[in-house]
């Protein structure tokens, strides 16, 4: 089987998968009102948030601030790389991710775009892709490290045991990880060198490791990426909080705070495109009656699940409306190459040995752009 078949492939196990999740999503949902009206089906609850347009709004207010917290931070660590952009570049890029990466889940990926400009720019693709992949696990780190706050304030609500595990664990593997990658001794022990060595295409994962190892040395810099990331992840922990308190969920904000680093950190591992169902899934799990506290009874399930699916549908619906000036910013920019098309060139290995050819000197390379 070659690649373009096995690449097909993948994508039809990945719609499988997603169609899946959604049909058992939609399964658990109360499609209209029930039990003489006391039970809310899913058009009585979205409505709630007409008449509490107030939430709404002051979830888009915060959303506005996401993008340019992860441009800074973004910009943060490509400086450490000597790949040196203006804020209103990164700002740019970071918006047509988003964009792509919400609107276009299935068939590009915001984050091989960003890279792909970086490189074309800086002929670096190896360390433009570095510190787009770096950007991705910064955030869900530091999602779980907000997380992990949340699981000192609850400590002892039962309701909230599994996602109380699930945030310990993943902060424990990435605190184990991080160790065993930047300690010298660690790699030394595991004879990890020699492990990455032997994986192809050798001289791209040589040049990968050394633009990740390099932050060892920038734990500043890490530092306050970290800080820049909890900005954007506590922006949107308030906006769904708000949301949802305008659909009727009585949760509160440590709720929001503990479940939903779970809810995203599912939504980027599991390669599904755009997240869907796993989001929703996982919010369905996650927000059961007594945390959203709906009222007991045999509809309370349902309703239960029908509240969680509204509260993701309308995030989704305010990161999609917010993230549209990515649009603009890539339109104003299109060249004759498809996101598409950047997404492949960005996984082949020409475009380093292009880089390799062009570059001037790997050891003072500082790219100015913007």
């Amino acid at each position: 089987m070659n690649k373009k078949h096995k690449a097909i492939l993948w994508h039809v196990v990945r719609f499988l998968v997603m169609a899946g999740l959604v049909a058992y999503v939609v399964r658990q949902v109360e499609w209209s009102d029930t039990d003489g009206g006391r039970v809310a089906g899913i058009r009585t609850i979205a409505l709630r948030l007409a008449e509490h347009w107030e939430f709404v709004l002051a979830a888009f207010g915060v959303m506005l601030l996401q993008s340019p917290l992860g441009a800074v931070r973004w910009r943060l660590l490509l400086r450490v790389q000597g790949i040196h952009i203006t804020f209103l570049e990164s700002l740019r890029l970071t918006y047509i991710g988003w964009f792509f990466n919400t609107w276009m889940p299935g068939a590009t990926g915001g984050d091989f775009i960003k890279a792909y400009y970086i490189a074309k720019q800086t002929h670096r693709k190896p360390e433009a892709v570095t510190v787009v992949f770096l950007d991705r696990v910064i955030g869900l780190v530091s999602l779980a490290m907000l997380g992990a706050i949340a699981v000192l304030i609850s400590a002892g609500d039962e309701r909230l045991r599994v996602a109380q595990t699930i945030v310990v664990s993943f902060l424990v593997l990435a605190i184990l990880g991080s160790g065993l990658f930047y300690s010298r001794r660690m790699r030394r022990l595991v004879r990890l060198d020699r492990l990455l060595s032997r994986l192809p295409p050798r001289h791209i994962v040589e040049r990968a490791d050394r633009a990740l190892f390099i932050y060892r040395h920038h734990k500043a810099a890490v530092a306050t990426a970290v800080l820049y990331s909890w900005g954007a992840q506590a922006v949107s922990v308030l906006a769904i909080w708000w949301l949802a308190t305008g659909l009727g969920s009585r949760a509160a904000w440590y709720h929001f705070l503990l479940n939903m680093p779970v809810v995203w950190i599912g939504w980027s591992l599991i390669p599904v495109p755009g997240g869907f169902g796993v989001a929703e899934g996982l919010a369905q799990h996650l927000f059961g009656p007594s945390v959203l506290g709906v009222a007991a009874g045999p509809h309370a399930a349902a309703e239960a699940a029908t509240l969680a699916l509204a509260m993701i549908l309308a995030l989704r619906l305010v990161q999609g409306v917010v993230s549209l000036p990515g649009a603009v910013f890539y339109l104003a920019r299109r060249t004759a190459v498809s996101p598409r098309e950047m997404r492949v060139e960005m996984q082949s290995t020409d475009l380093v040995a292009e880089s390799e050819r062009r570059r001037p000197d790997a050891s003072g390379d500082r790219s100015d752009l913007g």
